[in-house]
């Protein structure tokens, strides 16, 4: 019996690469909303007017890879776990909606709006990562910084960070509640003159 090699090495080789097994799962996407209250139903027409004009997320945690912070105090990055987006394009709608919702402004400009405000906010998020530093717990946490100015001068800031305990697997429950916490406290700090 004659073996035919070179028939054998290329029946072999969609086995060898691997695409005879079963897929690879892929990652899943989450998102970041507002899940507080709504706008409170009357503002107070004396209280200043706002735009939101930045958000950023700064690195590592800018990235769709979800970061999560281990107890030997380094980083990994989920290979199954990824936001849907940037997560600071995620946090632009979530944030407003948390501006509207803390009653503190006269009225909420988004970003991008040719329309002014009294003032404009800038928010910063430091830190945005599943905490697994504790053994058997796992939250989300978010850390931020929240910048009033007027004109080009800073009025105020404030700096808030919470976290969310992670149940269920929903990743998007988890980080929208700790950034809502995160931004109605930093907002409540927040000294509007």
């Amino acid at each position: 019996m004659k073996i035919n090699l070179p028939a054998i090495v290329l029946f072999m080789l969609p086995v060898l690469a691997g695409c005879l097994g079963p897929a690879p799962k892929a990652p899943r996407n989450w998102l970041v909303e507002w899940t507080g209250p709504a706008a409170a139903e009357e503002a107070n027409p004396a209280a200043p007017s706002v735009k939101l004009q930045q958000l950023e997320v700064l690195a590592p945690y800018g990235g769709t890879r979800l970061a999560v912070m281990r107890s030997d105090g380094s980083i990994a990055f989920d290979a199954f776990n990824s936001f849907a987006a940037a997560p600071a394009s995620l946090m632009r709608g979530a944030a407003f909606d948390a501006i509207e919702a803390s009653g503190r402004f006269s009225r909420v400009v988004r970003p991008g709006s040719s329309a002014a405000a009294d003032f404009s906010l800038e928010a910063t998020v430091v830190r945005l990562a599943l905490d697994c530093r504790a053994e058997g717990r796992r939250e989300a946490s978010v850390a931020l910084v929240m910048t009033l100015v007027r004109g080009r001068s800073v009025v105020a800031s404030s700096k808030a960070e919470a976290s969310a305990l992670l149940e269920g697997g929903n990743f998007s429950a988890a980080f929208s509640r700790a950034f809502g916490d995160a931004a109605l406290a930093a907002l409540k700090s927040l000294e509007v003159k």
